[in-house]
């Protein structure tokens, strides 16, 4: 029993023993903890990981029982110098041999890391720099021997996107501090990639359920970059940036050394993606790349600030985009691209106006756009062609047959734009261009173009065109048009509906050129047969307006050339000269008559302030009559002043004309100097004189009624009727109003002389006539006496038919007495004239 007792007191003993010896061991692990471990242990285990190639200095020590030794506050170098701090680590658990480090034998085999944090400074140097912050760390080390080192499972996340890192690599070789191999280049590149991180994530908002994650599997010796390679996989949910939203991002690839090779490489947002690989060079910055893109280009170009006028481009469909290029992405600036490759898009809209398709080849260094083969497609035509874009000029050849409106709004500030404007066009126009040139987007002043351009059914002005093509040199200064061609069309003009001509007229012009200074237009070598007034009516419409007067019933055949002053800077400047001639008809409105006019020939010089036909000739009536006169514009009415005359007109026809009842015979030979202002003969004035022959002049309508009169007087029923073939007077015309006072005629036994005023306004006459008989009806007048065979007749009334009464004899002006008295002789009435 005794044995027994003992027994149960010395397990009591032990018990307490060990309870005693727990106590204690808890109490100095908690003063332990408290105070930190010895000295010698923190000294021992940074020895043993420099002894790996970790320069570390460790604040305290703690250690956990199951767990093992907690270094905290610990701050990792690039080196034994101590001078460069790589990473910042508060707190990491140290696999160490606890029986070997109480005597002082320390071998670290791995270290742990779980929910830590990292700090890594951007430039270890420069307190100031920026600091890559991990955060949730967590992971393991493994350290088996040698310079290989193991990371397993190793996690974090910076700004929110988890890193998720295996790695099998051997660590640095023990080496003197200074050497080639950690230099300060090497130094800067590590920096400057840090940078590049921070730089890149600090812009990017995303789902924090659903960060981007970064799989890295690392493997190689980092005494030999060139053998290092790591394994690299991106993956996010939703991103967005800039106005750059993302469904999806997934890229593998692998870095060699320097080199990191995406060799496939996807971004979704919501209605396209993106397909291509990458190499990006990490020592120059530099890299190429190739993808196949449907994103949302708009958006794109302006995140890596393209040109500011593609801003303007808009696409109602997402494009389709093929490229190949290479980039590179300096320090402390944006990246440059340079790419090639091919683009097509469907409905596209830039400055208001739609394409349904567009396809080019592109080329794109981030700021210069070059577009090759270029063909935009809509439902009225296409374009064709290539177009170099820069900030300060764009460069274009392209060939087109769309119509002038799509191209109106791109030329408003241009001379251009005012000559498109002036263009109209119609269902069926046609329209092939190919122009060549260059526009400065920020100087309207700054452009040029040359090429050619054909057409079809379209308007100038309101001149209807069936075809024109013309060469074209075209700069702000100056609008050159040459070698033009163009055929009129005349289907709906007036004129040719009226008198039946061609529905068309052919013109050649060697050259239409206007120039901003002085504010001219010159044309040259104008030729062809077309009708003057629709084509003057572009250029000059007030002189247009008069030859709407000149009612041509065929096209004339035109040449000429001249100048043209524009605007208040070209008045004066004026001088256009046009030679035409036609063998057909012409109508022509004069003193309220429409003339007939055949075989016209004139020459019209446009001066600044008038125009003036020279040269003039004509048949009207069948006979040939030749003019000049100067046609000066006014506010209300044309000024028109010059001369005719007329030789052996048929009276007969002038009869009808002037829609007399009875037709007269014989020839009418003058001419006149006049002034016209105003409407029909009220506004025309001059001077001039006329001669009848081989005509019977009481058989003119204007003196037929005399004729009964002269046989009553004469009691001889013949008398009246005896042959008066020939007559001439002179005469002046004010508004309007007719006035002789020479009107002389004869025959074998009679002289007239007379005075009349004829107003042609009011188609009026008031004539006197005043009869000198001699011979055998001199012997008849006997009982007459004492006014022996003179006897006078007053005719009043209209001009058609007046009433003439036989009067009381007054004394004749004196310009008519010495021919009424003179007995009667033969004589030519051109000799008459000529006096």
């Amino acid at each position: 029993m005794r044995h027994i007792r003992i027994i149960h007191k010395v397990r009591t003993l032990l018990a307490l023993l060990i309870f005693a010896g727990v106590l204690s061991a808890g109490g100095v692990l908690w003063w332990a903890n408290q105070t930190g471990l010895p000295d010698s242990w923190r000294s021992e285990i940074e020895k043993a990981l420099a002894k790996q190639g970790l320069h570390a200095d460790i604040a305290g020590l703690r250690y956990w029982p199951m767990q093992g030794v907690e270094a905290d506050e610990v701050t990792i170098y690039g080196d034994e110098t101590r001078q460069r701090v790589l990473a910042r680590v508060r707190e990491v658990m140290v696999d160490v041999d606890r029986t070997k480090l109480a005597r002082g034998d320390v071998r670290v085999e791995r270290l742990d890391l779980k929910g830590g944090s990292l700090s890594l400074p951007a430039d270890p140097l420069d307190p100031e720099s920026k600091v890559l912050e991990v955060t949730n760390a967590s992971g393991r080390l493994l350290m088996p021997g040698g310079r290989r080192f193991e990371v397993i499972d190793a996690t974090g996340e910076v700004g929110g996107i988890r890193i998720e890192l295996e790695a099998l690599i051997l660590g640095y070789r023990q080496r003197p501090a200074e050497t080639d191999f950690d230099n300060d280049q090497a130094r800067a590149y590590r920096r400057q990639q840090i940078t590049r991180v921070i730089e890149l994530l600090e812009p990017w908002n995303f789902d924090s359920e659903d960060p981007p994650v970064v799989q890295l599997r690392v493997e190689g010796d980092l005494d030999d970059p060139r053998t290092v390679r790591a394994d690299v996989h991106v993956k996010s949910g939703s991103l967005e940036h800039g106005g750059v939203s993302l469904r999806k991002i997934d890229a593998k690839g692998e870095m060699r050394g320097r080199l990191l090779v995406l060799e496939s490489l996807q971004l979704d947002d919501d209605g396209g993606s993106l397909t291509g690989r990458m190499e990006y060079d990490m020592a120059d910055r530099s890299g190429r790349f190739e993808a196949n893109s449907n994103l949302e280009l708009p958006v794109l170009l302006k995140e890596f600030d393209a040109p500011g006028w593609l801003d303007q481009v808009s696409f109602q469909a997402r494009p389709e985009l093929s490229v190949r290029g290479d980039f590179k992405w300096p320090e402390n600036g944006k990246p440059s691209i340079h790419l090639a490759g091919h683009l097509m898009a469907e409905d596209l809209h830039f400055q208001g106006h739609k394409a349904s398709r567009v396809e080019t080849d592109v080329a794109w260094n981030g700021e210069n756009v070059f577009l090759d083969n270029l063909v935009v497609t809509r439902p009225d035509g296409t374009l064709r062609g290539r177009l170099l874009a820069k900030p300060d000029l764009i460069r274009y050849d392209v060939s087109t047959d769309l119509r002038k409106g799509v191209w109106s709004g791109f030329f408003d500030k241009h001379p251009l734009g005012q000559v498109l404007k002036d263009f109209s066009d119609r269902d069926d126009t046609k329209v092939y261009a190919r122009v060549s040139g260059r526009i400065n987007p920020h100087d309207h002043h700054d452009w040029e173009a040359h090429g050619e351009a054909r057409a079809t059914h379209m308007a100038y002005k309101g001149t209807p065109f069936r075809e024109a093509e013309v060469q074209m040199e075209l700069n702000h200064d100056f609008l050159d048009f040459t070698d033009g061609k163009v055929e009129f069309d005349y289907t709906n003009y007036a004129m040719r509906k009226e008198h039946g001509g061609p529905r068309t007229g052919r013109a050649k012009v060697d050259r239409v050129r206007w120039d901003s200074e002085p504010g001219t237009l010159t044309l040259e070598g104008i030729e062809g047969d077309f009708w003057p007034a629709p084509v003057l009516r572009c250029f000059l419409p007030t002189v247009a307006d008069h030859l709407e007067e000149y009612r041509f019933h065929t096209t004339p055949r035109l040449t000429g050339g001249g100048v043209i002053g524009l605007f208040e800077r070209g008045a004066g400047k004026t001088d256009f000269r046009v030679n035409g001639s036609t063998a057909g008809k012409v109508s022509y409105e004069f003193v309220g008559k429409d003339l007939l006019l055949s075989g016209l020939k004139t020459k019209v010089q446009v001066k600044p302030h008038s125009t003036e036909i020279r040269d003039l000739t004509f048949d009207v009536f069948n006979g040939p009559v030749r003019g000049e006169f100067d046609i000066k514009p006014g506010e209300k009415h044309s000024k028109v002043k010059g001369e005719l005359d007329w030789t052996r007109l048929s009276l007969p026809e002038i009869s009808v004309v002037c829609g007399f009842d009875k037709k007269a015979k014989g020839f009418v030979t003058g001419r006149i100097e006049f002034e016209h202002e105003g409407v029909a003969t009220a506004g025309l004035s001059g001077e001039g004189l006329v001669a009848l022959e081989e005509g019977e002049l009481f058989s003119v309508p204007i003196f037929g009624p005399l004729s009964p009169v002269l046989s009553a007087v004469l009691a001889n029923k013949k008398a009246g009727f005896q042959e008066a073939k020939d007559a001439f007077c002179t005469f002046s015309v004010k508004e309007g109003v007719l006035s002789t006072e020479d009107f002389l005629t004869t025959t074998s036994s009679l002289v007239f002389t007379g005075d009349a005023v004829a107003d042609l306004n009011r188609s009026t006459l008031d004539m006197t006539i005043r009869m000198n008989a001699r011979g055998l009806l001199g012997v008849i007048t006997l009982p007459l006496k004492p006014f022996y065979g003179l006897f006078q007749f007053r005719g009043t009334g209209p001009i058609k038919e007046p009433k003439w009464d036989n009067v009381m004899f007054t004394s004749p002006p004196e310009s008519q007495e010495k021919r009424l008295l003179t007995p009667p002789r033969a004589l030519d009435v051109k000799g008459v004239e000529a006096r």
